[in-house]
């Protein structure tokens, strides 16, 4: 799958998801990405809601199916959404 931010497609095993997390992480923690989730709750909850409905992202701008098996950058991408997901 070729997602339209190249850091998700640099992510291809548990280590470079487990980077990314960090980077993440830090990119918050020093003002460069503000979350819109800022509770633990809010963001697992848009995590979920995100997920449940994944399908509108992947027909309308990854011109695919959502799918049938995850890989690690797929579980980036719900991360990131769920900063953000209202």
């Amino acid at each position: 799958m070729k997602w339209p931010d190249d850091t998700l497609n640099a992510i291809r095993t548990r280590d470079d998801l487990a980077r990314f997390l960090s980077d993440l992480a830090e990119d918050i923690r020093d003002g460069r990405l503000s979350p819109e989730n800022t509770t633990t709750d809010a963001f697992i909850d848009a995590a979920g809601r995100w997920t449940g409905s994944m399908d509108g992202f992947f027909q309308n701008v990854m011109k695919e199916p959502v799918p049938e098996t995850p890989d690690w950058a797929l579980v980036a991408a719900i991360f990131r959404a769920a900063l953000v997901y209202e």
